[in-house]
């Protein structure tokens, strides 16, 4: 194309296709800027540096291609060409710009103040890039610039900085459930630099000029080559991009190899056929097998026992189809022991559709015998406890024999002998001594009379003999009557068994019981009447107490059972029974027993 005349005005246009390359770059560049301040940060050591300067260069050629390929995108009427040493100086102006910005964003902590500085150097880098590469120009023509429009592209070009920095380190590392804020964050990032570039361009005018410009290092640029070096930074972009993807990956693959290896359970991982694909170390030191002699083989055939291979299958399905297996079971070790484990079956989804299943076995086996050594102590306590009870019905059954065999017999005889003596003394020659000595010997029968009632209220207490002599049911009966005689408060007994013979243990049990009951009564319940009723229930016996007095609360339950009820409950264990109380404010209580009916009774 020839000459123009000066004081023309040049009228340009866009290549939209162009136009399109450079907004996709602008994007590019900034999810490179997202993910590169994520790894920059990450990166620790001697490594950081290399990831530094390799991010600031690939940004550096990103936000330079953007603006060369915006900028060819604009097409005028007359030759243009680029000096070269002007463009490698933007070039050089991109790259320190991306610099300070993955250095800014890299930090542990990032301030207002330190973005806004930050935000400062980068976006005056990013304007000098776009009015040094609008420099490299070389045509006939004179360029000028709107002021208003400069200082637009420049307030835009910090803005965009401080956003950029500002995201940057807000999404520098992956952080779950903000996917698509991230994405949204870098298409604002991408359109932020393209309008700031083509605000930038608006501010120039060209007009013709007759002066011939300076091509002595002028680079003449086609269609053809400024779409090649738009792709070809497009494609050092997605590079970089993958390059940090698979840093991750690996970093991520590392740390979960390492997980797997030091965790403190035994792991095994396998295929939905249960072939071993990999074991922990943990797994070999607890059972023994190294991961050349697992890898492979069937798990089930390594360390399940035969009498547990079908509920291994069972687990096996259930994982397969999707499920997760958290169960305690017996495992062999390769020298042939045998440990409890709780065991964990979950599947994993892998690429291509697969599936994999995780094994963790934590070893309980120190657990499972502390829970039988604790089991076992607490049955001899209770056997103890039963023999003690034993004991103590037997020693107060011979006391009470004693005292009404011997002590009672000899009062008996004592009061025998003092009857004869008063006999003698009849007709003394003396009639008013013998009347004393008489009246004497009154008193000390009714001494002894006091005395033999005594022995006979506590031999019953030592052992209630009204068992020996009545029975369980008819006991209670009588309990219920002397109750009644002694405190007044009325007594109802509701008698669905007729007789029932139960062990000595348990008939001892069940009268204590209710002389507990009923003392309780008396002494808290302020009640008038108690209902006592004995009956069979699924192979159960049932006794049950209700009175009518202010009833039992919540709070004095739990006191209750702290401290005046742990009597009947230690009774109630021995012979394997509950008791249970309930009791509503203002309308009694409710005590009842239950036991087990042995083999040996009957109706």
């Amino acid at each position: 194309m020839g000459m123009t005349s000066p004081d023309i005005i040049l009228v340009g246009y866009y290549d939209y296709h162009l136009v399109a390359l450079s907004i996709l770059i602008a994007i590019l560049g900034s999810y490179s800027t997202i993910e590169l301040g994520g790894r920059v940060t990450a990166a620790r050591g001697l490594t950081r540096l290399p990831w530094l300067i390799g991010g600031a260069t690939a940004m550096g050629i990103g936000t330079w291609s953007m603006h060369y390929t915006g900028m060819w995108a604009f097409r005028l009427p007359v030759p243009v060409e680029y000096d070269w040493p002007t463009a490698l100086l933007s070039f050089l102006t991109s790259v320190f710009s991306s610099t300070v910005a993955l250095f800014v964003v890299s930090r542990q902590r990032m301030g207002w103040l330190r973005a806004l500085g930050g935000s400062v150097f980068m976006g005056g880098g990013i304007v000098a890039l776009h009015y040094i590469a609008m420099a490299s120009m070389r045509l006939p023509a004179i360029c000028t610039y709107s002021p208003p429009l400069v200082t637009l592209s420049a307030v835009i070009a910090i803005a965009f900085s401080l956003m950029s920095l500002w995201l940057t380190f807000l999404f520098r590392e992956h952080v779950t459930g903000r996917k698509l804020r991230k994405l949204a964050s870098v298409l604002m990032l991408g359109a932020a630099i393209s309008v700031m570039h083509y605000v930038g361009m608006a501010s120039a005018s060209f007009a013709s000029s007759a002066e011939v410009p300076d091509l002595s290092h002028a680079v003449k640029i086609s269609l053809l080559d400024a779409a090649g070096i738009g792709t070809v930074a497009a494609m050092l972009l997605a590079v970089t991009l993958l390059t940090s993807f698979s840093d991750r990956l690996q970093k991520h693959t590392a740390l979960l190899d390492e997980l797997f290896e030091q965790s403190p359970l035994a792991v095994v991982l396998t295929d939905i056929e249960d072939r071993i694909n990999r074991v922990n170390r943990e797994f070999t030191r607890v059972f023994g097998y190294s991961s050349e002699e697992a890898n492979g083989r069937q798990l089930s055939e390594l360390i399940v026992p035969e009498e547990l291979l079908n509920e291994y299958q069972e687990h096996l399905k259930i994982a397969v189809s999707g499920g997760r297996v958290d169960v305690e079971t017996i495992r062999r070790r390769k020298e042939g022991s045998r440990l409890h484990f709780a065991l964990i079956r979950v599947p994993v989804s892998l690429p291509g559709g697969q599936t994999a299943i995780y094994a963790i076995f934590h070893d309980i086996t120190e657990r499972k015998r502390a829970d039988e050594a604790l089991k076992k102590g607490s049955e001899q306590l209770r056997a103890l406890s039963a023999s003690l009870s034993s004991a103590r019905e037997e020693e107060g059954t011979r006391i009470a024999r004693e005292l009404h065999d011997e002590l009672g017999a000899t009062l008996t005889s004592l009061k025998w002998d003092l009857e004869s003596i008063n006999k003698i003394c009849a007709e003394p020659p003396d009639l008013k001594g013998a009347s004393a000595l008489r009246e004497k010997i009154k008193e000390m029968m009714a001494l002894i009379d006091d005395t033999i009632t005594a022995v006979v209220r506590i031999s019953s207490e030592l052992r209630p003999s009204v068992l020996d002599d009545l029975g369980l049911v008819d006991a209670i009966e009588w309990q219920a009557q002397q109750f009644e005689a002694r405190s007044g408060i009325l007594c109802q007994i509701d008698n669905f068994v007729g007789d029932l013979t139960l062990s000595p243990d348990q008939s001892t049990a069940i009268f204590r019981i209710l002389q507990e009951a009923l003392t309780n009564v008396l002494r808290h319940a302020q009640a008038t009447r108690v209902r006592i009723t004995i009956a069979k229930e699924s192979g159960e016996f049932v006794l049950e107490i209700r009175d009518n007095g202010r009833g039992i609360t919540e709070d004095e339950s739990a006191a209750s059972w702290s401290l005046g009820l742990i009597g009947m409950r230690e009774r109630a264990l021995i012979v394997k029974g509950t008791i249970q109380l309930t009791g509503i404010e203002g309308k009694g209580t409710v005590l009842t027993l239950r036991l087990p009916i042995n083999s040996q009774s009957s109706d």
